[in-house]
């Protein structure tokens, strides 16, 4: 028994269809079906912040320029401290300091002077260390009873070293 000829091209033109069709050919009216590529992930690697280095560091260098000294670690900057504002009294003081890091930096208030007219050496209430991000902040210092009026600010960031920076009462 044959078949009739009508029947042998609709069955050879759906298997043409379904045939194109695998390999992502779309028929006549149909959209063609993305194909789905699954992309390997991007590993972010974390970059760690540098650690803090503290104004005590051996390394470490100062330079003063009127109200803002620069401190530096083999000639790359660390950060500037700028005396921002004083406020002076009979027997006490306060100084503001803006420190803009741009790395971390521990600074020691208890490394902060406060000199007096009669040669005395007056410390900061402050006495914990005060560790700055990148960026800029404030470090407010305070000296309450001094023998005499208070005459300057002084930094001694290194022990048993000279000061790095003076800043007279004006």
């Amino acid at each position: 028994m044959k078949k009739p000829l009508g029947v042998a091209f609709v069955v050879i033109g759906l298997a043409a269809a379904a045939s194109l069709n695998s390999i992502g050919v779309a028929s006549a009216g149909q959209q063609p079906v993305p194909a789905v590529v699954a992309s390997t992930p991007m590993a972010s690697v974390a970059v760690p912040a540098p650690p803090a280095i503290k104004d005590s560091d051996p390394s470490l260098a100062f330079a003063q320029n009127g109200r803002i000294v620069t401190v530096t670690r083999r000639s790359t900057p660390v950060a500037t401290v700028t005396l921002a504002s004083t406020t002076w009294s009979a027997h006490s003081a306060t100084a503001v300091l803006e420190v803009t890091a741009t790395r971390p930096i521990i600074v020691d208030p208890a490394m902060f002077i406060l000199y007096d007219a009669q040669g005395w050496e007056n410390e900061a209430e402050q006495s914990k260390p005060v560790r700055f991000g990148a960026g800029t902040a404030a470090l407010t210092l305070t000296f309450t009873g001094t023998p005499a009026r208070p005459e300057a600010l002084g930094w001694v960031a290194q022990p048993d070293g000279d000061a790095v920076a003076v800043w007279e009462r004006g």
